[in-house]
């Protein structure tokens, strides 16, 4: 039997699916994590949680090391730990240093707000990504990557070792979760619930409130429709970010008469089976955006960016379009084009259906098993 740990950050729920997968095959699992314990209840999975600050703080990822050692020294067999957070990625292999019985299994899931923002502040910290990833690497057993652009660069820069890394596209989306289909008197309820006009094209972005999501340009897109008269419902789901990248919430505020705010929302489903066109205009540096393969399970059309993960998604022309980084003025013209192409967003939807067999969570949990079967001989 192989044990394996999965490690992560305020979202490490998210390995539940994937974790009753390999219980399939005959794993023993455990979760540690920064959510409410409550998440895990009905899961049956053992957690345990650790503190965690996601920016930098030196005392408190001191503290946040010392627990995971700790966790990690009370395991007395070969244990497979898998991290899953940009900043655990780093201190998982600094905690198992000395620590013969735990295999480290990293996730890079996209590289975050330092390779999104061009500033000194910036450059300074790639430098220091790169040194310490380079240190790293001998303390990694395996790397996985959600994109191939976060592979190569891996790669160019000697972070990783060659036959120690490779891609295996997203964490996988349980595709049976999706297969059951609303009725349409449950999606008339939704749509009454939450003030949704009836029988207009639907666009909706659900993502973190920050401003590298490209939230103000869905914002700006939406706004451009309603002066040229262009009737659509606009839905906007997440919550504020507390950051200094976030959105505000008087900003949001400014467009309520276009665009319908939601705040954090947890029937993610319920809302994109009333939506049509899936809207993401990120310029963040993205592993593999969970949303837009769930929407894409939903058969929504998807208008995103060319970054690294949206475009292992997004097939240009196929199953929807990419827009130009923060560029609401472009976002606009591809709004009204798949309004005024009935077919060609027809078209989308289908191919986006089909498409998103390729991230199944069936296929990844086999990759993954693959590669924790040779770590542990």
């Amino acid at each position: 039997m192989y044990r394996i740990v999965f490690i992560g950050g305020e979202d490490v729920s998210a390995r539940i699916d994937i974790s009753r997968e390999l219980i399939k095959k005959k794993c023993h699992i455990e979760i540690i994590g920064t959510e409410s314990a409550e998440n895990f209840v009905d899961s049956g999975i053992r957690y345990q949680s650790f503190d965690l600050n996601r920016e930098f703080d030196v005392f408190g990822d001191l503290k946040s090391l010392l627990q995971i050692r700790n966790i990690l020294k009370k395991y007395s067999e070969k244990t497979i730990v898998h991290a899953f957070d940009t900043k655990l990625n780093i201190l998982l292999p600094i905690a198992s240093i000395g620590l013969g019985n735990i295999r480290v299994v990293r996730t890079i899931n996209g590289m975050g707000r330092i390779f999104t923002n061009s500033n000194v502040k910036n450059e300074i910290l790639k430098v220091i990504y790169k040194f310490t990833h380079r240190i790293l690497k001998k303390k990694v057993d395996y790397t996985i990557f959600q994109n191939t652009d976060n592979y190569e660069y891996f790669i160019k820069n000697k972070l990783v070792n060659n036959d120690a890394s490779r891609v295996i596209m997203s964490s996988g989306i349980n595709l049976s979760n999706y297969s059951t289909v609303i009725d349409e008197a449950d999606k008339d309820n939704l749509r009454t619930t939450f003030n949704i006009k009836d029988k207009r094209l639907t666009f909706v972005l659900i993502s973190r409130i920050i401003k590298q999501k490209g939230v103000l340009n869905y914002l700006e897109a939406a706004q451009k429709c309603f002066d040229y008269g262009l009737k659509f419902n606009f839905i906007l789901v997440g919550q504020i970010d507390s950051n200094n990248d976030a959105v505000s919430f008087e900003q949001i505020n400014k467009y309520k008469h276009c665009v319908n705010y939601l705040g954090r929302q947890t029937n993610i489903k319920g809302l994109l089976s009333i939506s049509d066109i899936f809207v993401l205009p990120t310029y963040y540096s993205e592993g593999v955006p969970r949303v837009l393969l769930e929407a894409s399970a939903m058969s929504l059309a998807l208008l995103t960016t060319n970054m690294p993960g949206c475009n292992d998604v997004l097939l240009d022309g196929i199953n929807g379009l990419y827009i130009n980084v923060n560029d609401s003025e472009d976002l606009y013209i591809k709004m009204k084009y798949l309004s005024e192409n009935k077919d060609v967003l027809l078209k989308f939807k289908i191919n986006a259906f089909n498409h998103v067999n390729n991230f199944s969570l069936d296929k990844i949990t086999s990759e993954c098993f693959e590669i924790y079967k040779h770590i542990i001989k």
